[in-house]
Parts: structure tokens; sequence; C-alpha cells
């Protein structure tokens, strides 16, 4: 959980610090003052150096400065950790860790789960497998301690057979020893992301029932492997065609979440609206698998009342009072906020921080509950 940010030279933002509620936190703000630019940086310190907006991520650092500064204060097991960012336009050029330079990016995303809802979330739906797999990925870091361990295993194959396919002419004891390798540590990923998703879907279950009981979808994990075949099957019969186009067609790394609606892929089937429920609950239904695992996520929610109708932005709003996790929400200004909460009695029982942005300027607000 975060509990102190302190920016500087980051996009709009000059230099800004905040303190933040360990439920719920509202950023008001004009559209272009800075309130999705402030989730960003959160984002982008919680999950290693990321961005939920696309584009280039030398954008970050602000016009004319040298460098983009992030120092965080996370609660995480009743400890504290202080960390610390600096990107250049050129990519990250300094990161610690309580005062030490961590051995993997790894150990700072385990401090801080951060998930996101925003106008770009649909694109679980609609986007690319490597979306779906980087997001199921996510949460078994989080909650399952075995996956990190295997998935490193398993990279580590799949780079080694990859390098030996471009050669072009392999040792066949080599190749075979990496596809053995390959080959085992993708049945374990598998196996791990079919328990995953078994309970994401139980999760995803419940959302849906708040957010849109109309809508019944199912998650099927999709290996590409031919019925009843093996990985170690898959990569001999695809082995002369991977020479000929040096990467490897089978393996963990080309599993996908396949969504289904009413028995039909969810993105033939479902329209924006209602994929963005779907996207939206997916992402929500991560929330109590954390919570098994001991953690405290930090959620985003960004221009909600632009994405949703006012009745599913208020099912929505009144299920994340009741998470238990730490949320900042973006809103345009007091008015609107204020006739959200008075439509929402889950919101009014709930402890809260409000925030100001205007141009790139973050104060602090009333305290309210």
């Amino acid at each position: 959980m975060l509990s102190r940010l302190q920016l500087s030279d980051f996009r709009n933002y000059g230099s800004a610090e905040v303190d933040l509620s360990p439920s719920l936190n509202v950023i008001l703000g004009d559209n272009g003052s800075g309130k999705t630019s402030l989730l960003e940086a959160i984002y982008f310190i919680g999950s290693g150096g990321r961005s939920f907006r696309g584009g280039r991520l030398s954008r970050l650092v602000r016009d004319g400065a040298e460098a983009a500064t992030l120092y965080a204060e996370v609660l995480a097991a009743e400890e504290l950790h202080r960390l610390g960012v600096r990107r250049t336009p050129g990519g990250i050029d300094a990161i610690k860790l309580d005062g030490q330079t961590p051995k993997a990016l790894s150990e700072v995303a385990a401090l801080l789960p951060v998930l996101a809802l925003h106008p770009t979330s649909v694109e679980l739906v609609f986007g690319s497998s490597q979306l779906r797999r980087r997001f199921m990925d996510w949460g078994m870091f989080h909650v399952e301690h075995q996956f990190m361990p295997v998935w490193r295993a398993g990279s580590a194959a799949l780079k080694q057979r990859n390098a030996l396919l471009r050669t072009g002419r392999p040792s066949q004891r080599e190749l075979g020893f990496w596809n053995q390798q390959l080959a085992q540590t993708s049945d374990r990923i598998e196996g791990l992301r079919r328990s995953y998703l078994a309970a994401l879907q139980r999760g995803l279950d419940e959302v849906l029932v708040v957010l849109a009981p109309e809508l019944k979808i199912r998650l099927r994990l999709q290996t590409g492997l031919q019925k009843d075949e093996s990985y170690g099957q898959a990569l001999d019969r695809l082995q002369t065609d991977d020479l000929r186009r040096g990467f490897s067609q089978a393996g963990f790394h080309r599993s996908d979440i396949r969504i289904e609606s009413h028995g039909v892929v969810a993105r033939d089937r479902l329209s924006r609206g209602q994929a963005k429920l779907v996207a939206y609950g997916m992402v929500l239904a991560q929330l109590p698998l954390i919570s098994q695992a001991g953690k405290v996520c930090t959620l985003l929610v960004d221009d909600l009342a632009a994405e949703l109708d006012e009745e599913h932005r208020n099912q929505l709003l009144g299920y994340l009072a009741t998470t238990g996790h730490q949320t900042l929400i973006t809103a345009l200004d007091m008015p609107q906020w204020a006739a959200i909460v008075n439509d929402n009695n889950a919101l009014q029982a709930v402890e809260s921080k409000m925030f100001h942005v205007e141009h790139g300027k973050l104060r602090p607000l009333t305290e309210s509950k």
C-alpha cells in the first residue's frame, strides 16, 4: 500500500508531494490538469517502469528536464519501505529500495501491487494475446509463490532454444535438451495458470453479479496445442518450421485467455460498452486473490465518469468501497463527485482524502468520510 509519493519533473509536474489514505483517494481537476499523470506515476513505480497510457516512455520526463524522479513510501506486511526511481529520456538510470539497488525489478513490483482501470482496459478483450498473458502472469506473480522461479526457468529455456534455432544448423543433442526444458517448464506453468484462471473465474462471477448480471462470461486457457498433444510433441511437430522461422511456435509464451460470452469469443459478440464491463470485472476479480495472499493492492481508476453510464458507474464505485484495498479515483470537480457520493451509500461510509490538481500543481482538500 502506498502511503506517500513525491514527484519531480514527471510529465507536467515540476514537483508534487502527497500523503494518501489507505482506503479512498479522490483526485479532482479539469481535463489536462495532471490527474491521470499522478496515477501514471504510481503505476510506473509499482510496475517496475511501465505506463498504462502507452506512447513513448521518454515523454514521462518533463520538457526541458534532465530526468524525472519518484520517491515512494510503501507499507507492506506492516513494514515501511522506501523506494526511489530516476528516469531519463533514455530509460531508468537509478532505482533504490531501502537505500540499496535491488537485484531485480520484481523485488520492487512485489512490494506494491498496482492495478489500473482506464480507457484502454477494454483491450483485455479486444487486444493482443500478449496483453492477456501479461495480465494473467501479473496476478500469478503476486499470489502464486511457485510461479516466478518456473517462469524464469521457462524464459531461459525459450531464449536458449531460439538462439539455437537462429544458427540454422543446431546440434540435435542441444536442441533435444532445450526442447525438454521448454516442454517441462511449459507444462508446469500451464498447470499453475489453469488453477489461477479457475480462481479468477470465481472472482469474475461475483463481480459481474454486481456490475452486469446479464453477462455470462467464461475464461479458458488457450495453449495452441492440438487435441491430446503435449508440449514436447508440439515442439517435435513444429521443429522443422521453427528452424525455418528462427523462433519457437509452441510453449508457455504462446498461451492466451479465451474470453467467451455464451460460448462465443467475447470480442465477436460484445459491444464496446459490455467489453469494458468485462475488462473491469477481470481486473477487479484479482483483488480477492491479492487479499488471500496477504497483500493490499493500490487500484487506480481513471476517468470513470466518461467510461461508464451512471448506473454502471455507481455499481462499480459501490463495489470498490467494499474491497478493502487502497483506491485512487479521478473526477472533474467537487460538484460531480458530490453527486456521485450522494447516490452511493457505500462511498459515504468510506474514509477518504481529496486532492485538487491544476496545471501540474497538487494540493490537498479537506479530509472527509
